[in-house]
This record gives C-alpha cells, structure tokens and sequence, in this order.
C-alpha cells in the first residue's frame, strides 16, 4: 500500500507541477484578474462540487495525517495543494470540454476499459468514502457529544440521505445552503481556538517547516523525503480532502452551461484554496496549538476546540461534522449515479444504487471506519492514476482551451462568457468528442434541469 501511496505522490506531483509551469501559475500571479474571469452561473456546480471535498477529511482527514505523519505532514499538504491547483484546473477544464464527467475523456484517451475501470471504482468510492466514512464521522462526534446511539444517527443520516435523493431535492440549491453556512461557522470557530493561542503560532511553524524534511531511516537520496510519514500522509490526505486529480470534481461542473470551458476551470483552483490551504491550515493550526491527540479524529478537534468554547465545544463541533458529512454524502450520491450514466442503465438501476447507497450510511454509522478508510486508500490511488494518465495524455487539448481563457483574461476580463464558445475541434491534435460520447454525461433524474 505504501507503495501505490509513494506513485500518486509523484504522479500529483510531476502533473501538478507540469501543469503549474504550463499555465505559468496565471491564478496565482494574477489572482484578481482570476476571480473577475469566474462565471457567475458556474458557482451552484462549485458548490456542490465543495460539499464533496469539504468533508470531514477536513477535521478527521488532517488529525490522521498529523498523527501518522507528525507536524510536517502539514507542509507537505500546502505543497500538495499548490500544484494541486493546476490539475484541479485541468481537469475540469477537460470535463467542460467533453461535457461529461472524467470516464469521457479516459475513453478518449485510454480506452473503453480505463474509462469503466474508473466508473465502477467511483461507484466504490462514494459508497465507501462519501457514504461510509463520513457517516462513521458523524456517529462518533454525535456519541462523544451527546451519547447519541450510533444505530440511531444511522437511522437519521440514512433516511435523511434517501429523502434528497428519492424526493427530487435540488442537490445544487442544497449545496449552496450548506456549504457557505458550515464553511462559515467552523471558520469562525478555529480562528477563536487560534487567536487564544496566537503567541504559540511561531513554534507551531518552525515545527511544521523542521519536521516536514525528515526522513526515516530507510529513506535517502534525492527522493528520498516522498517515502517520509509526513510527505506522504500530508500529501495524500490533503488529496482525500482536494480530491485534485481524482476526477470527482468533473463529474458536477459538467453540468454547467459555461460557454468557455476553462471559465468553469477556475472554480477548480479556488476549491483547492478553500479545502486545503484554508479550512485543512485551520483543523492544523487548532490541533498543533492546543497539542490536542491528534490519534483521536473527531476528538482530536474537539479537545483544541474545548480549550476555548469549554463545554460548547461538543455540540458546535458535531454540528460541523453533520454538516461537512452531510453535505459530502450527498455530493457522492450524486457521482455515483454520474458513473452509472456511463453504463447506460435504466432509472431503476440508478434508483437500486441510491437505495444501497443510503444503506451504506447506516452501515457507516454503526461500524469501525478502519477498513472502509483501506479501501478508500486504495480506490483513490487508483482513480488518481488512472485520471491524471488520461489528462496529461489530453494536454494538448487542455492548454489550448487555456490559452482560450488566457485571451479572454487578458483582454476584458470583466466580460461575461458571452464570447464565442472554445470548440476542441478547432485546434490543431486536438479531436471533437462524438456526439454519442457528450450525450453519455446526461444528469440523472433527480438532477436534471437543476443547474440551470
């Protein structure tokens, strides 16, 4: 397992750096020029994308890797997500592109059998990681808090989960409710726990920076801080919170009706910063401060928020987790029933799916997370290789449309996407998608016409 852990290193890595260099990290040199590009209608698709990556691996996801990969775990994070923001980017770029979800532009570039291989491990991975885990977060922090009966928070969750799917809920509506409001108050939270112990923050740092660099004893050699605890469980943790690279994102902002596809690109790189070098810093600094036990999750979180809300704590913690959980679940939900349209079934199947998807969340709630988390790892690793192989085999493509998006920065970028739409057919090896291809990445029943 460390081993295919060490490959999505040097994959996120050499792709993320490729493509920062490639777009000449324009996001970060010109960042207001960047925001003035971002389409309005894109953000509904931004935010739902966000109710996936903001989860609770930003809370239990963090505590873990400090806890396997000490401070320094969270450097490598930051450095994961600076590149990561350039394959975010890319990525869904390429989904605008085909306008369908990532196993459309892997069949382009790697066949039938890559592209279904992906489908069906996303399936895995929303049952496991969206269902299954964050549900097991939320029954933990609601048994800590409350000694709620983790059957009974199964309960709720599950039922919860099957009246958004089955009752034609705007999943993309619901996003921009949830997400802003538990982004907002666990954000207000974390700084209170930091501001109390701002004196400590210049120590915090050195340790971060000075145990970012080392090594264990087997480890050497130019490469040799990839196979470090904190390199890895920085970096691949801050992955299971971006998900950058993993091809989730392109699944919701395909549904965009954004005219130049790297418009809707730009959301990419603003869900890294939020994820990552904002809320994950946050769930960090709040640990690393209070020298909570970072081995306790949910707990950990709990303990560095209790320094300062005292008894508080419990209850304003376990509603962020049911919310950054819930909120995850339901994004997944909808990347399954995406991966599904790949296959062409029927609405019954989709509906089979979705009732087994919300069982999973009962599931989640009453069992240890521990070999659900294995098989997260290992599915991830996976969809991250096979996802990126096929963008950096798409490159052309990608840079051509950013070139699009570069022209129209450059000139007005206060303009609105009115302008001609970037066709992949008209650049130079780069091939159209077939219009059986695009028609594969229609949106499932519960779904459809809500992004407009």
């Amino acid at each position: 397992m460390n081993f295919l852990l060490t490959l999505c290193e040097i994959a996120l890595i050499a792709s993320g750096c490729y493509f920062t260099w490639q777009f000449r990290a324009f996001y970060i040199l010109h960042p207001l020029k960047t925001l003035r590009a971002m389409p309005k209608d894109g953000t509904k698709q931004m935010l739902l994308s966000l109710g996936g990556t903001v989860g609770v691996g930003n809370i239990v996801g963090v505590s873990v890797a400090i806890a396997l990969g000490g401070s320094g775990s969270v450097f490598w994070m930051w450095v994961g997500a600076l590149v990561a923001m350039a394959l975010k980017y890319a990525e869904i770029t390429l989904g605008m592109i085909v306008r369908g979800g990532a196993p459309h532009y892997i069949k382009k570039a790697l066949g039938g059998f890559a592209a279904a291989l992906f489908a069906v491990l996303l399936i895995v991975d929303a049952v496991v990681m969206g269902g299954m885990i964050q549900a097991s977060a939320v029954s933990d922090a609601m048994y800590s808090a409350f000694k709620l009966s983790p059957v009974v928070c199964g309960i709720f969750l599950s039922f919860a989960a099957a009246i958004v799917f089955f009752f034609n809920i705007d999943l993309f509506r619901l996003s921009s409710v949830v997400v802003p409001l538990m982004s907002v108050g666990y954000t207000v939270c974390a700084l209170a726990v930091i501001a109390v112990n701002a004196p400590k923050i210049p120590q915090v740092m050195q340790n971060i920076f000075e145990n970012a660099f080392k090594a264990n004893s087997a480890a050497g050699g130019a490469l040799g801080f990839l196979f470090t605890p904190a390199a890895r469980q920085g970096i691949v943790k801050g992955l299971f919170s971006n998900e950058a690279g993993c091809g989730t994102a392109p699944m919701a902002h395909a549904a965009s009706k954004e005219k130049v596809p790297a418009k809707q690109g730009l959301f990419g790189v603003v869900e890294v910063f939020v994820d990552t070098i904002f809320m994950c810093t946050l769930t960090a600094l709040a640990i690393l401060l209070t020298d909570a036990d970072a081995t306790g999750g949910v707990g950990a979180c709990m303990d560095a928020f209790s320094t300062v809300f005292k008894s508080a704590a419990p209850p304003l913690l376990s509603a962020a987790v049911l919310l950054f959980a819930f909120a995850a679940i339901v994004s997944f939900g909808y990347y399954g029933t995406q991966s599904l349209d790949w296959f062409r079934v029927g609405e019954k199947s989709k509906n089979v799916f979705l009732l087994v998807y919300s069982v999973s969340v009962f599931v989640g709630a009453t069992l240890s997370p521990s070999l659900a988390w294995k098989i997260a790892d290992a599915v991830v690793c996976i969809m991250l290789l096979v996802n990126v192989t096929a963008v950096m085999l798409s490159r052309k493509t990608v840079l051509a449309a950013h070139r699009d998006l570069y022209s129209h920065i450059g000139k007005s970028s206060h303009k609105a996407s009115s302008t001609r739409s970037f066709s992949p057919a008209s650049i130079k090896n780069a091939s159209p998608m077939s219009d059986s291809d695009i028609n594969l990445g229609s949106m499932p029943r519960f779904t459809q016409n809500r992004a407009k």
